[in-house]
Order: C-alpha cells, then structure tokens, then sequence
C-alpha cells in the first residue's frame, strides 16, 4: 500500500500545495486510469510527515531524483543503510522520531545540506558524518548525545566544528587501494615495452579543507602523503614516471633524492609564473616532473 501511494503521487496537477522553508510541494494521487494509461510522474520533493509510520517500503530508497525528504513527526526506530541510495538529497528531516541509531552510510550522501535529528533517542553519531562537507545545518537537540557533541553543535558554526571533530576521528585506511594498470599492448617477444605512472601527487598549497573538505586533516597533512605517495611511486616500479603538482622544493628535497637512489633520473619543469615571483615563493611553484629508471633507458637519452 505504501509503495502504491508513493508511485501515483505527481507533483505537478494542482493537489495540496505545501510551503515550508521557502520550498514548495505540490502533488495529486493519480487514478487507476492515470496509471494504467501509462502515466509517469516525477517529483523532487516528499512529505511523508505526521503518518505515524515506522517501516519504509523499500521502493522509497529507489527515488534517486528526490532532493528533500520530510519523515519527521513518526515512530520510526531505523534507517536502514539504503537511504544513501538517494544520491540527490539536500534536505532530510528525521526530527521526532524514535532512532536509536544512524546507519555510517549516511556519510556517503555528499550532497546533504540540512540534516535534523532533534528530538530522537540518537546516543552516538557515526564518524562518518564527517564527510558531509556541504552540510550547513545539523539538528540534534532533544538526544541523549554526550555533553561534549551538544556543545560543539550549540556554538557559532558548531556543525563546521562537529563535522571536522567527527571527519579527524574516523580512522584512516592505511593505505590506499591498489590502482589498476591500463594495458595500451601485450608483452610480445617483437616489441620492447615499457610502463608508465602517470600521477598527480596534489600540491600542498593546494591540499586545503576548502577544496577537500569530504578529507580528514590527517589525509590532507603533507608529513603524512609524502611517505604514502613516495611508497606508491617505488613499489610500482614504473618505467617511466611522471608527476604533475610537485612544488619546486619538494622535488629538489625529496622526489629527485628518493627516485636518484632508486635508479631515476629525470627533469623539472615549474609552471611560467615561477619567473615572476620572488625567490621564496618559487619554492612552492608547482609543476611537472618526468623520470626515467636507467636500467631500460640510455642515460645520453634523458638530460637533467
């Protein structure tokens, strides 16, 4: 019954015209003679508040065009993890509920900008949540959170406060996932072949928490990405690599010391603007470096 109102539902032919937070829902039940006529509805936004549900059909978590979802004022005790099917949510009342708990999927719906959780029986918050870099809004008065998460939400811009204390305690893979490599031709006794690392290390001056807000600052700290990326680049034992975003002193310092001892050699090369800034700023010019392991190239072949 549920999954049947929620599939004749369409915004768009007069019905109840709803306005709450500047946002407008308008919808209609379709009839019997509608749906069997073939006709398809399609809404962004859906109030189910005030039901006194507390299951969901699963066809709900299918909506993946839905921006904002109104489940507040139930009985509801779960979410399951399929709500981070809806991939488009902006905005997810679950206030006044009866939730115990959040599912960690919930970290994964990047695009969350009001989240509100009040008045639920919510202990502990997944760190996951941490991830949710556009969220602006985050609800949690009225649960049994510890005194420490309460006040980081109550003060000024505490859901920026509480995101990054629960985005730096989730813990860190310790290292990254293999990457797979792209065949261009199969080894043959006829050719030479060769491999090639094609890798964007990710400037430092560029590794902000504006621009990579989703990361922990740990993930972001260079101390920590330099010994992960020179790791990666040395077990793959490339051919031939080629770096983009490395800053002038860090390929003097560490990539041209660590990849000479390794058999490289290679050249530099910054971006233009490292002719016009003074000595100090080059340093943290970025460019492109290129090296080549010697064993299967001719040293006369790269010059440096």
């Amino acid at each position: 019954m549920a999954q049947d109102f929620i599939a004749n539902l369409d915004p768009y032919n007069g019905g109840i015209d709803k306005y709450e937070n500047g946002k407008r829902r308008m919808y209609v039940i379709l009839s019997p003679e509608e749906v069997a006529a073939g006709r398809t509805t399609r809404w962004t936004e859906l109030d189910i508040q005030n039901k006194g549900i507390k299951n969901f059909s699963p066809y709900l978590w299918s909506l993946r065009h839905l921006t904002a979802l109104y489940l507040n004022n139930n009985k509801i005790s779960r979410l399951p993890a399929e709500v981070s099917n809806l991939q488009n949510l902006k905005h997810l009342d679950l206030s006044n509920n009866k939730l115990r708990s959040l599912p960690v999927e919930l970290g994964d719906m990047l695009k969350l900008q009001d989240l509100l959780l009040s008045n639920n029986s919510i202990r502990l918050l997944p760190y996951e949540l941490g991830r949710l870099f556009q969220l602006n809004r985050l609800e949690l008065d009225g649960n049994p959170l510890t005194p420490e998460l309460l006040q980081k939400a109550r003060e000024v811009n505490g859901t920026q406060k509480l995101l990054q204390f629960l985005l730096d305690t989730l813990e860190a893979p310790d290292t990254p996932p293999k990457r797979p490599w792209v065949t261009i031709r199969e080894r043959t006794g006829k050719h030479m072949t060769f491999t090639v690392m094609c890798y964007n290390i990710l400037s430092e001056t560029l590794a902000t928490r504006t621009k990579y807000g989703y990361c922990p600052s740990t993930a972001l700290s260079w101390d920590t990405r330099k010994t992960l990326i020179m790791r990666e680049i040395l077990d793959n034992k490339a051919d031939i690599i080629a770096l983009q975003e490395v800053e002038t002193e860090k390929y003097t310092t560490l990539f041209l010391r660590e990849l000479s001892q390794h058999g490289y050699a290679g050249v530099f090369q910054p971006k233009s603007r490292a002719k016009t800034v003074t000595e100090e700023e080059r340093k943290h010019v970025d460019g492109c470096a290129i090296s080549a392991w010697l064993c299967r190239c001719l040293p006369a072949q790269i010059k440096s």
